[in-house]
């Protein structure tokens, strides 16, 4: 059943059921029953049967807290500290991979890219520094407004004009020191918001932030093991049936993530009005 030695894990609302299907379809298509697929489902509802029969392992988690707005405190993930704790949730594993549940895997290349740095590197993730991503400045507006909420009196310390690295997709192993400075992090910012401070969570810039002042040993993912869609659209290639690379030598993109506002938009295709994922592109390809 599986290989124990990796779990690959995602989490998820009933707001983003159908896109946690694209993703439990995608993956099962790609990789059958090779790794061991779990998830983290928050809010009072249940995933649907033909979502859940996609999973080997599900845990639910309580998204109701009277301190804290989603619009105004950040994400709940990063409140309840999900992704930092994957080896608490779900203990007895190697090593863990994390994927958003906007994304999708297009074909069977991806996962062992993304595993193959965590032997002798602290963390393999994705730092958003592409040719592709050149119209996008470092940091963003987002960026600056979660630093300066949250580090307002050391602003000049963080590592602001670094790489963004992507959360959306990564790997550790279990005894890696990045879960334990991770967690801390965190812990920290949930400590400031009971105390009443202001403060916004978001796991990917905490994780940002200890990456550069801990000089952590990162294996660069390519962008193509984490496309960002919302920052390059890919080009659509009927030859081979599947999404590439819009620049020579026009790779194909292993994992697409449908970060942001493109997980909605929608794109005039043969006189069809379509969006990038999977079950979209699965009907054109398939046509």
């Amino acid at each position: 059943m599986g290989t124990p030695a990796t779990l690959i894990v995602t989490g998820f609302d009933a707001q983003h059921f159908d896109l946690a299907q694209d993703f439990a379809d995608s993956f099962r298509q790609a990789y059958q029953e090779q790794y061991q697929l779990a998830a983290v489902v928050f809010g009072p509802q249940a995933p649907p049967p033909q979502l859940s029969d996609r999973f080997d392992r599900i845990t639910r988690l309580d998204a109701s807290g009277p301190s804290f707005d989603a619009g105004r405190n950040g994400y709940f993930l990063a409140h309840a500290g999900v992704n930092a704790r994957l080896r608490d949730i779900f203990p007895g594993y190697a090593s863990y991979c994390w994927v958003d549940a906007d994304c999708w895997f297009q074909g069977d290349e991806s996962l062992p890219r993304i595993l193959a740095g965590m032997p002798g590197f602290d963390l393999c993730i994705h730092p958003e520094f592409d040719v592709h991503y050149l119209n996008f400045p470092t940091p963003s507006e987002r960026t600056l407004h979660i630093y300066r909420t949250n580090e307002a009196a050391n602003l000049s310390a963080m590592p602001l004009r670094m790489p963004m690295v992507n959360s959306g997709v990564f790997a550790m192993r279990t005894d890696s020191r990045v879960w334990a400075l991770w967690d801390a992090e965190l812990t920290g910012l949930r400590q400031r918001h009971e105390r009443g401070e202001a403060v916004f969570f978001s796991d990917q810039i905490a994780l940002h932030k200890l990456v550069y002042l801990n000089q952590l040993r990162i294996y660069p993912l390519r962008a193509i093991d984490n496309w960002q869609t919302y920052a390059c659209l890919p080009m659509i290639h009927r030859e081979t049936r599947c999404l590439r690379v819009p620049t020579p030598p026009h790779e194909k993109i292993g994992v697409m993530h449908l970060a942001g506002r493109s997980k909605h938009q929608q794109l005039q295709i043969d006189g069809q009005t379509l969006t990038l994922r999977y079950r979209d592109m699965a009907r054109l390809f398939a046509a």
